[in-house]
């Protein structure tokens, strides 16, 4: 058996300028159906690849819906099955270079697609916070964060 799922993109948007990041929160069914007391999960932007777009499409259209960002760069950071053993869903990650707002919180998402997103803006430094205590508890956010800590100096050095 296979679970036939089409691609999706996932993006962290970054400021290098000021060295903050984008994180939405959504509720999610995978959580909430484990017992966990957190089903709000803190995640980059996310979505599905739509038939005739490319992933970098994808993520510019997705950071414009989700969190109203315009992208200035796409960043590959990785394409990878989630999860190869059961699905053939393949994940594009992407770090979004862009300014960011100068307010905390915000509201997202589309009303057509009933999507109920707020967006946070932290500083790097409370990103990795989250490495640290467990709360960057989902694959693609934890990779992201990962691969930031290993650009960072490169990407603010060209900012």
């Amino acid at each position: 058996e296979v679970f036939v799922v089409c691609d999706a993109v996932i993006v962290l948007p970054y400021d290098p300028r000021t060295d903050r990041v984008l994180l939405v929160e959504q509720f999610r069914m995978g959580p909430f159906g484990r017992g966990d007391p957190r089903p709000w999960a803190l995640e980059p932007v996310a979505g599905r690849v739509d038939a005739g777009e490319t992933p970098e499409d994808t993520a510019r259209r997705e950071c414009a819906e989700e969190a109203g960002l315009d992208l200035h760069r796409l960043e590959r950071i990785s394409s990878h099955y989630c999860s190869p053993g059961c699905s053939t869903e393949y994940f594009h990650l992407f770090l979004g270079l862009c300014d960011l707002p100068e307010e905390k919180r915000g509201m997202g998402g589309l009303d057509s697609e009933a999507e109920d997103i707020r967006s946070h803006v932290i500083p790097y430094t409370r990103a990795m916070d989250l490495l640290r205590s467990g709360e960057a508890d989902n694959g693609p956010l934890i990779m992201c964060l990962m691969w930031l800590s290993m650009e960072r100096d490169r990407l603010r050095g060209i900012a």
